[in-house]
Formats: structure tokens, sequence, C-alpha cells
């Protein structure tokens, strides 16, 4: 059996996936609506990493930001230059070694993408090279909590954990930060997204290169 790259995974993922089908998710606009509040005023450089179809790099390039959208799909990267005339987007074969130069953005988006990383070292790196002093990082992933790990567990686990599935990443609070921490950033806020605590859905984090650290 011939042996897929990781990158392969999500080459024709979303080929026919309705436009804007992205901002239907149920937190979505939320997750948006808190980015551009972490980010500030336009006009901002914003990476969408991860971009998907293009919503929330729309989003943002409505509000006045200079967008560059990326991801490793070429169907997704394709559906998002056809449907956001006033952003970027290019396809990326890696999530480790991105082809920016240093310092290139002020912000950088990644909403519930991390989990499908197979490099999130790696990926924390790059995002902390490109992002220029001050710059801020912005990112969701489904919560994992001590509580909400025991449900799952306990009544869903073999569909939560499916090893078909794209998720292959699993961030409580506290080990998140360590990653983050770890990649010389320093966490500004730490919220959750969608239902109540200790039940989130997922949890947004908003993160600063720590200069100190470096």
């Amino acid at each position: 059996m011939k042996a897929t790259a990781p990158h392969q995974y999500y080459q024709d993922r979303y080929a026919d996936r309705p436009l804007g089908d992205a901002a239907r998710e149920p937190t979505f606009r939320e997750r948006v609506e808190r980015a551009l509040g972490a980010i500030g005023a336009p006009p901002r450089r914003i990476l969408d990493f991860g971009c998907n179809t293009g919503e929330a790099s729309e989003a943002f390039a409505a509000a006045g930001h200079r967008v560059v959208g990326i991801d490793v799909s070429r169907s997704a990267v394709a559906l998002a230059a056809a449907r956001v005339r006033n952003a970027s987007f290019l396809r990326v074969e890696s999530e480790s070694s991105l082809p920016f130069a240093d310092s290139s953005f002020d912000a950088c988006f990644c909403s519930e993408v991390i989990e499908h990383l197979f490099d999130v070292p790696g990926f924390l790196a790059e995002i902390a090279r490109v992002l220029a002093p001050g710059g801020v990082l912005v990112l969701t992933t489904p919560y994992h909590g001590w509580l909400k790990n025991v449900l799952v567990v306990s009544f869903n686990f073999d569909r939560h954990f499916d090893p078909t599935g794209g998720h292959i990443r699993f961030f409580s609070a506290a080990s998140l930060a360590r990653c983050l921490a770890v990649a010389g950033f320093r966490v500004d806020a730490l919220q959750g997204v969608g239902r109540v605590w200790p039940f989130w859905k997922s949890m947004l984090v908003v993160a600063r290169i720590d200069r100190r650290a470096s």
C-alpha cells in the first residue's frame, strides 16, 4: 500500500465543499470577532494560517486588514482565491517552513488547525519568526480539560479519538501554554469559546512573543 505524505491528506479535502461552509460553524463568528478585537485597528498584516476556503480571511479583509491566507490544501486555496478578491492566498508544503521573511506579519490567526499538525514546535517557531515585534498570535483549538475528558472517555471515546480522523493533537490549557512558552510566546489571555466551563468547545489564546525570553 502506498504511503500518503502528511500534507497529501488534505489536498482535495475541500474540493466539493460549498463556499462559505466554514462560516456556518457555530462558533466561527465569535472566534473571528474576538480575533479582530485582539489584533487591533487596521491596517494590520494578518497571516491566516490554515485559511480553509477563506471565510476568516474575507472577514479580516473586509475590516480593512491586509491578509495572506495559507493552507496545505490545493482545493482550499483555490476556493479561497475565487471567493476573496481582496486577500492573497498561497499553498504551502509544511507548517514548519513558511515562505516569508522574518517579521512579515503583525498578527497570525490560526483557528481549529493546530490539532491537525504533525510538527507543533516547528509551527510555533515559524510563527514566532514571521511575526514582527509586538505581533500577536490568536489561536483556537478544541479544549481538553480534566472533567470534559472524563466525559469524552466515558461516553464518546471512539468517535472523539477516531484514528482515521484529522485530529492528532489534543490540548489542555496547560499543555498549550507550555508549547507556546517553549516557542517564546507569552500568553496574554485564554478564554473559552462555545459552551460553559469546564465543557468549553474550544479555547482561544492570545499570545505575543516574550522578548525577555529571547
